[in-house]
């Protein structure tokens, strides 16, 4: 669900039942996620006053709405991303491999019935412009879907299965990425 946030800006939010929820924003950078949260956590961390890392971090959330089937979340450094995300959702990463649309190495986590992605820098692609327009944080969101738009995938860091991604705008602009019906 997308609906306005504030009035007479550009803010939208996007709601995510499941543990997370999403809020975009057309900055004068351009479009971009600007926080996440989690529902249900166990416990969750400070949020660092260093803007470049502060995406990285969940805000606590409490909406019951449906949920995406994932987040990936760009980071510098996929084993500290882990740590510092540890205390709020366990250790329980898996590799997920290299993923050529984001330019990074990545790791999967389930969480309930999605999964959360960390996106680690593989090329200067994707990953990495976000990661030097806007800093760590959310950059994608998977949905239940179909879509004939975007550039079909035959695996994706959520699911390893086949995937269509659809780019929101230009350059470091947040993803959809739609995966097929479980």
């Amino acid at each position: 669900m997308v609906t306005p946030c504030e009035s007479g800006n550009d803010w939208r939010r996007v709601v995510v039942s499941w543990s997370f929820g999403v809020n975009l924003a057309n900055r004068s950078s351009g479009a971009a996620i600007a926080w996440w949260g989690l529902r249900g956590a166990i416990d969750v961390p400070e949020v660092p006053d260093d803007p470049a890392r502060a995406g990285l971090f969940p805000r606590p959330f409490d909406d019951w709405t449906e949920s995406p089937r994932g987040l990936i979340l760009a980071t510098l450094d996929r084993d500290r991303a882990a740590a510092d995300l540890e205390p709020a959702i366990g250790a329980d990463w898996r590799e997920a491999g290299t993923d050529a649309v984001l330019g990074a190495r990545c790791r999967r986590m389930p969480l309930g019935r999605a999964v959360l992605v960390l996106a680690e820098p593989a090329s200067e692609g994707y990953v990495a412009a976000c990661l030097a327009q806007f800093g760590e944080g959310p950059v994608a969101v998977a949905l239940d879907g179909t879509t004939a738009a975007g550039r079909t995938v035959t695996s994706n860091p959520v699911t390893d299965g086949p995937a269509t991604w659809v780019h929101l705008g230009a350059k470091a602009a947040p993803y959809l990425l739609f995966l097929p019906a479980r």
